[in-house]
């Protein structure tokens, strides 16, 4: 045991000796920390643009040269006003001009004038931005006033109270609420708002949404009573000696003891609550999917337990309810693309991969349904129905020539005819619609073309206002190279798949490079880069400074393709696109012979996490080293409503077994570092340490690293990021790390 203190010792001694014989490393790491998220992300200005529609009008901010500024207008017609940051702190009683960037400012046409809503003080402000400001304290916003303006609607005390604003006489309607059955509060993602030593109860936000005529509102309880408890141990608390138990509500997999809502309608003329007939409501319901029609009937697109229906319900005011329209999948149905836009109170167009790809079809009123949208290419957005011209609106990728996952923005008319691209530049488009469709904002780019804010005009995507251009001048300054766009081969030699390379700044293709591997097979999402601000503000391009090339490759299973392309990974996470990955980067060190196959590492975080760990333990021919960060290492450790999702039930089988990181531990032989925040409550930390548990059990070698007092982001955790640079200099490049590089951010 001596010898091992000893051993420690003299290592710690001779380490700052090692690099500092080391000067090109240093310069390395000096390189890399350029890039690091929180110092790279202030390099480009209007990177992404905040922008808002307001009536006829809009509101955005703008970072320029001395900070950032807010503007807003009532129309087109108009030239923007700029926020007068002097006056709006005069109102705050400020004493100098305060930054705006911290106010978290937020703008809103009323009918007489435009408003400001922010934070001051750690107080909410409201400010009326009339000829001269005027600025009062608010209570944070949870009550929801009618639509006449005669009703406000909120939850106190977890129960409802309904307020006659002209009078200010206040109803209780409901008693029994609690934390665990809340009226009208809606469940939050976290659970645990802040942890000082104490675990804090949520604050949820509200969801109440009234009737054309002021007369009812829908709303629900939450009820959590029946579900269990997950805990975390916090060893390093603010104060004292002793460590603190955090504890909070998860239901896992195939649990039935589970939250949920059940729907309400309030009428304000009775002053009664009557709970509907319909069946219990997921926690992960869209309250977006919701509406009162002049039929007098509210309408609600319920989700089924582990998505595999989505159901459009009639109710009544009463409660009673009926089934107008359903989808079912004997897999799931993705909830990223599912939409839906009413054209009337009996006819609606909804998004299906019914003909294998997301595509759009119209719900006539006599049951027969039309599609709208043909091809192979993907709907990613329903934006809605211009009812006066019967033409839809909508964003799809795949339809152009080029990446498939650029966006782009379409019309069609309601009977399937003039399909009209009205964003034609090579480029991914995030686009909003104005309220009256003769308008849309435009921001565009790709990793090498910074981003271009617009606002254009629908009828033929004619350029009117450009806001914005993103400013890479001091990005530039530092040689930054966006990555190089890749295409490979899937496993079955035909589907064509898409990644990123990232490559050194001091990069010679004549010399070779190890590769290390950013995964995420998701499957909800990718993991490559589209846009512009994801090209420079990543994880990527530090870790390339080290002397390694990092790829991105979407494989098999992941977002955003064909539905077959998205099954591949339906009950088999576990694949994590291993065969697609291998493939690919032989195929790439086919025609780069700088590719160094024989030194391949991954790293990933969360669900690329779970990846991670699994492609040293799974292909570990391939890869050598890794380094996972909050991986879910096994899905029956997950919060319920994701892997069911994605997974099926876990008593459909034994796949939950089988592609458990847990059941591939005695395969480790490559270097493993796993890494967790002993207070991450999304991804709870027993995931890591059981992992670790099961590979010491195997006599395998794994490394440790438990990052106290830390969440799940990871993102801006200097100590953790020198930590994996660390690692893949070490293991991978085969060089020694500078001795306790000082990462700042």
């Amino acid at each position: 045991m001596l010898a091992r203190y000893v051993q420690l010792t003299v290592a710690l001694l001779v380490m700052p000796v090692a690099a500092a014989e080391s000067p090109a490393m240093q310069a390395a790491y000096q390189q890399a920390a350029q890039f690091f998220y929180p110092k790279v992300q202030p390099l480009v200005l209007n990177a992404e643009l905040p922008f808002y529609w307001q009536q006829q009008g809009y509101w955005f901010s703008r970072q320029e040269a001395d900070g950032r500024r807010f503007y807003f207008t009532d129309s087109l017609q108009q030239a923007p006003k700029q926020l007068d940051m002097a006056e709006l702190s005069r109102a705050l009683g400020a004493d100098a001009t305060l930054d705006a960037d911290k106010l978290q400012i937020r703008l809103s046409r009323t009918e007489q004038h435009w408003q400001a809503t922010l934070q001051y003080q750690q107080q909410s402000w409201r400010c009326q931005l009339a000829s001269a400001y005027q600025c009062q304290m608010v209570a944070a916003p949870t009550a929801v006033i009618s639509p006449d303006q005669r009703w406000q609607l909120d939850s106190v005390g977890h129960n409802l109270q309904l307020t006659d604003v002209n009078s200010g006489q206040t109803q209780q309607l409901t008693t029994d609420g609690s934390a665990d059955y809340a009226w009208g509060e809606l469940n939050d993602w976290y659970q645990l708002d802040a942890l000082n030593g104490v675990a804090q109860p949520p604050k949820r936000s509200t969801q109440f949404v009234w009737s054309d005529d002021s007369r009812f509102a829908a709303t629900f309880v939450l009820d959590r009573r029946t579900m269990p408890t997950l805990h975390m141990l916090q060893n390093l608390p603010p104060q004292g000696y002793t460590a603190v138990l955090h504890s909070y509500k998860r239901a896992l997999p195939g649990d039935d003891r589970r939250s949920h809502y059940q729907l309400a309608i309030v009428d304000t003329q009775s002053g009664k609550v009557s709970m509907t007939q319909l069946p219990p409501l997921e926690t992960t319901q869209n309250w977006g999917d919701v509406s009162w029609h002049p039929d007098g009937f509210f309408y609600l697109v319920a989700r089924e337990r582990g998505m595999r229906a989505l159901t459009l319900w009639q109710i009544a005011p009463t409660g009673e309810a009926s089934i107008k329209w359903q989808e079912r999948s004997e897999q799931f149905l993705d909830y990223a693309k599912h939409g839906i836009a009413w054209l009337d109170g009996d006819q609606f167009v909804f998004s299906s991969e019914r003909d294998g790809w997301n595509h759009l079809y119209l719900q006539h009123a006599d049951g027969k349904t039309q599609q709208l949208t043909k091809g192979d290419f993907v709907v990613r957005q329903l934006h809605g129905i211009d009812k006066a011209n019967r033409q839809l609106y909508f964003s799809a990728s795949g339809r152009e020539r080029g990446d498939p996952y650029f966006r782009y923005l379409y019309r069609i008319n309601l009977d399937g005819t003039e399909l009209t691209l009205l964003t034609p530049e090579y480029a991914d488009h995030q686009v909003s619609l104005s309220p009256d469709w003769q308008y849309f904002y435009d921001s565009y780019s790709r990793v090498d073309l910074p981003t271009v804010s617009t606002v254009r005009q629908s009828k033929d995507g004619q350029l009117l206002h450009t806001l914005a251009v993103a400013d890479d001048t001091a990005l530039r300054a530092t040689d930054w190279q966006p990555p190089e766009p890749v295409t490979v081969l899937a496993r079955d030699g035909k589907t064509p798949l898409y990644g990123l390379l990232y490559k050194p700044l001091n990069f010679d293709p004549a010399k070779r490079y190890a590769v290390v591997q950013h995964m995420y097979a998701g499957p909800h999402t990718i993991i490559s880069a589209k846009r512009f601000s994801r090209a420079f503000a990543n994880t990527e391009t530090p870790i390339a400074q080290l002397g390694v090339v990092v790829l991105n490759l979407d494989p098999l299973g992941t977002a955003h393709r064909s539905r077959a392309f998205h099954l591949h990974s339906y009950k088999n996470l576990g694949d994590i696109g291993g065969p697609d990955y291998i493939s690919g980067l032989k195929q790439l060190a086919a025609k780069r012979p700088y590719l160094d196959l024989n030194r391949v590492g991954a790293y990933g975080h969360s669900a690329g996490g779970y990846d991670a760990a699994r492609a040293v333990l799974k292909y570990g021919d391939v890869y050598k080293v890794a380094v996972s960060s909050a991986g879910n290492h096994d899905h029956r450790m997950s919060k319920a409503w994701w892997p069911e999702m994605w997974m099926g039930m876990p008593a459909e089988g034994d796949h939950y077994d089988s592609n458990s990181n847990m059941t591939l531990a005695h395969q480790l032989n490559g270097k493993l570092l796993l890494a967790t925040g002993d207070l991450d409550n999304n991804v709870n930390p027993a995931n890591s340490l059981r992992l670790a548990a099961a590979i010491q059990a195997a006599n395998r070698d794994v490394d440790l690293l438990v990052l106290a007092n830390k969440d799940h982001d990871l993102r801006e955790d200097s100590y953790f990021t020198r930590r994996r640079w660390d690692y893949f200099v070490q293991h991978l490049v085969g060089e020694t790390p500078p001795a306790f590089f000082q990462l700042s951010n």
